[in-house]
């Protein structure tokens, strides 16, 4: 079976969470037997899609990863799905703005299968698209950083932000923190975790300069290995998403897979069983009373780590997620849709 996994442009690990999907979605297809290839062009421009169209005619099951970051704001993916029949992983919907939002209605025309990493993000696009219920799943990955295999001494000096360096992540909460720790004269530090983005480079700029004096360490551009150490060293995360938590944030993922203790925001999204793994605080100063406490009891941090282990096993492995992917492409294939 040859499958084209079609991402876009292929941006450096770390920068795109559904790349990075993508290419862990790869790997273990392959070593399931599956002749599964990234398909990357600096060209997904509307007009330039027949042309994509006929290059992948080779291919059993074109599968669009979407939205990716490599697609940008090009209309090509959409137009492909529309000239061939297609499975397609839609990554997020809820949360989109009005022109992303209508941008997914190519996809669920003429979709052999259409999967969801949450049930949240499944039921949103049935209710306004239900005839592709049926021809729909939800598949929530594991981490996109796979469990560190050795066990580590975890810092209880230092909490740990991990993410992309961008507006909207939640940093400027972080840098709120990192004040407080300073101002109340706490032995902590804050260490972030990230990849910024070329074309932020000034915000990046300027949240560097604001914290030059306060106890943050910025670590950057660091490889999944690498990434996967220092949470395994890592007692506490805070983890500010200003949507709230779910099962999109790879990053939130990423640290409860590392058993992390994750301090971070509450929700409409979040899962009622991710209630138990994490603790919540809806403001800095909320967090930092959070963290102290959770400094000065080792036993509760330990059981949130527990915790957080366990929530983690929900998702199963990727072994697992290539599995379910080969019996949906076998299941449209031999159903002649």
């Amino acid at each position: 079976m040859k499958v084209a996994l079609v991402i876009g442009r292929r941006p450096a690990a770390g920068v795109c969470g559904v790349a990075d999907y993508a290419v862990l979605l790869s790997e273990v297809l392959q070593a399931h037997g599956v002749d599964a290839r990234l398909i990357v062009s600096d060209d997904w421009r509307m007009r330039s899609a027949r042309k994509v169209c006929e290059s992948l005619r080779e291919y059993d099951v074109v599968h669009i990863q979407y939205p990716s970051l490599g697609f940008g704001y090009k209309l090509g993916p959409q137009a492909l799905a529309l000239l061939r029949s297609t499975v397609v992983t839609i990554h997020e919907a809820s949360q989109r703005r009005i022109l992303r939002k209508l941008s997914l209605l190519p996809f669920v025309v003429r979709p052999w299968h259409v999967i969801f990493t949450t049930e949240f993000e499944r039921q949103y696009v049935t209710k306004r698209a239900p005839w592709i219920g049926a021809r729909s799943s939800v598949d929530p990955p594991p981490s996109n950083i796979r469990k560190f295999a050795q066990t580590l001494s975890r810092a209880e000096n230092e909490i740990i932000y991990f993410g992309l360096i961008l507006p909207r992540k939640g940093l400027e909460d972080v840098v709120e923190l990192s004040r407080l720790i300073q101002s109340q004269g706490l032995p902590w530090r804050i260490r972030i975790l990230g990849s910024p983005r070329p074309e932020r480079r000034e915000y990046f700029q300027r949240l560097r300069a604001a914290t030059e004096t306060l106890p943050v360490v910025w670590e950057l551009n660091r490889s999944e290995q690498e990434v996967a150490e220092r949470l395994a060293g890592t007692a506490i995360a805070y983890l500010p998403f200003p949507d709230g938590a779910s099962e999109r944030r790879s990053t939130l993922k990423a640290a409860l897979t590392q058993e992390v203790v994750v301090v971070t925001t509450l929700g409409a999204h979040t899962p009622e069983a991710m209630k138990l793994a994490v603790k919540f605080a809806r403001t800095p100063r909320e967090a930092l009373n959070t963290i102290r406490a959770l400094f000065q009891d080792t036993g509760e941090r330990a059981e949130m780590g527990r915790r957080a282990a366990q929530y983690a096993q929900t998702w199963g492995t990727w072994e697992q997620v290539a599995e379910r992917h080969l019996a949906i492409y076998e299941n449209v294939l031999g159903s002649g849709q």
